[in-house]
């Protein structure tokens, strides 16, 4: 048999909770949960952790965030390639990012024969440059008057849609059909500020898309509050960016089927982390939440010619991801890799899966928070405050809001040994040169700021 393809899909900042799959109830995403009656989705995957650049590495290298100067600048070419081994097998490799985050500049081109960096190429109005221009567009009247006199004022995209990065992904895939290969699409659509900027036609609409925007700004950095009719409003955008990237998806999978890839191609949908709703007091997914609505989140695994509709309830790391396709694939794994393969958790031999716990992070240079997850406990180390740490007992307290330290001694113990490695081999593998963030341009910086990673 020959060697199969691999189509890996990371949809960012995607809830579990929200696919019909793991039990929502609002029929969001018809395409993933067919994936998910045809393949084996987990009940328990955790990320890496808790934002992007964290949760990246985790996935993309087997490697932990804080391992190899961290995660903020470029992968550290010390940092094991997956991808390069899929390349010495005989693989052909294609990525395609709509990320500032993930793309060339960041070092994620590395081992990828085709790699495409998705970049939108708008930038917003002038108005919005201009001292008070910011108040005109957040009234109805301006937009009225600039459309009928031919001037776009609606906010300028941060991302391309998920439409436009599936349709580079059919040209690219019809190219490489008669040999093994691996993609990976990585679709924005779903990360705030939710709004479809594209579709915003109606003046009301895009007034209301920038006051929005102004808004999760000052949310973001603390400023403001949400209500709880605000609350319901963005989850309702953000529902429907889901449902509008899931109707890609079924795109895909469709094309795949018309084709026959789908006979002999893996395909895995993922996601980075997930979003806060205010369950611990904020609004999106900020760096030091290392809580169950960031850390959970969805994975698919279709495997051709296996049977569908297995769910594997045993909690499963991110980091062990790409271990389990080079072990598909027949490819051998990289030296420093720190994952395993997942595949005994389907095949009859979940005993020979021997991950008891998985480890989550959030790392920058002077602040390091650590979350050690078991199947029944949470444990939170936190280096600015380490001799508070946290434990939650997500058997009776799933929603993490009661701190049990003082119950557990013994585990606790258990558990800080975990810190302790971690610290370690962050150490141990820290480079001789500190890894620089790379120089970002004006339209980076502009589409980082409106992706609200920057005040």
């Amino acid at each position: 048999m020959n060697k199969p393809n691999v189509i890996l899909l990371t949809i960012d900042t995607l809830r579990a909770d929200r696919l019909g799959c793991y039990g929502y109830e609002r029929p969001l995403t018809p395409n993933l949960d067919r994936l998910a009656e045809q393949g084996v989705r987990f009940a328990q995957a955790i990320t890496g952790g808790s934002w992007t650049q964290a949760a990246f590495p985790v996935m993309m290298t087997s490697t932990y965030a804080s391992m190899f100067g961290g995660c903020l600048g470029a992968l550290a070419g010390e940092r094991p390639s997956p991808l390069a081994s899929f390349v010495q097998n005989g693989y052909t490799t294609g990525g395609f990012s709509t990320s500032p985050l993930l793309s060339r500049a960041y070092g994620y081109n590395r081992d990828f024969h085709y790699f495409l960096d998705i970049e939108p190429a708008e930038s917003d109005p002038l108005l919005f440059k201009i001292k008070g221009g910011q108040r005109l567009l957040r009234m109805p009247i301006t937009h009225a008057i600039s459309r009928w006199l031919g001037i776009q004022t609606r906010p300028a995209q941060t991302y391309v849609t998920a439409e436009k990065l599936t349709d580079n992904a059919f040209e690219w895939l019809a190219q490489v059909q008669d040999e093994p290969f691996f993609a990976w699409l990585h679709y924005m659509d779903v990360h705030w500020p939710y709004h479809q900027e594209e579709t915003l036609k109606d003046p009301v609409k895009i007034a209301q898309a920038w006051r929005d925007r102004a808004h999760l700004h000052r949310v973001a950095f603390g400023r403001e509050t949400i209500t709880p009719e605000q609350r319901e409003y963005y989850i309702r955008l953000y529902e429907e960016a889901i449902a509008y990237t899931d109707a890609q998806v079924g795109r895909l999978l469709d094309y795949l089927e018309d084709t026959g890839l789908a006979e002999n191609t893996i395909i895995v949908v993922v996601s980075d982390h997930g979003e806060e709703f205010l369950e611990h007091g904020r609004w999106g997914h900020f760096e030091n939440n290392l809580h169950d609505e960031i850390l959970i989140v969805p994975l698919i695994i279709k495997l051709p010619g296996n049977e569908g509709g297995r769910v594997v309830t045993r909690q499963v790391r991110l980091l062990d991801l790409m271990p389990t396709l080079l072990e598909l694939c027949r490819c051998p794994l990289p030296e420093n890799t720190a994952g395993v393969s997942m595949s005994p958790l389907w095949t009859g031999n979940e005993a020979e899966y021997q991950p008891t716990v998985s480890i989550s992070e959030m790392w920058r240079d002077h602040w390091h928070i650590i979350a050690i997850r078991t199947q029944s406990f949470k444990y939170i180390w936190d280096s600015q405050t380490p001799e508070d740490p946290e434990l939650f007992d997500l058997r009776i307290d799933p929603g993490e809001t009661n701190n049990v330290i003082a119950k557990f001694p013994e585990l606790i113990q258990e558990l800080q040994v975990f810190i302790e490695e971690r610290l370690q081999q962050m150490n141990e593998t820290r480079p001789v040169e500190t890894i620089a963030e790379p120089e970002l341009d004006d339209e980076m910086m502009s589409r980082l700021r409106g992706l609200g990673y920057l005040e």
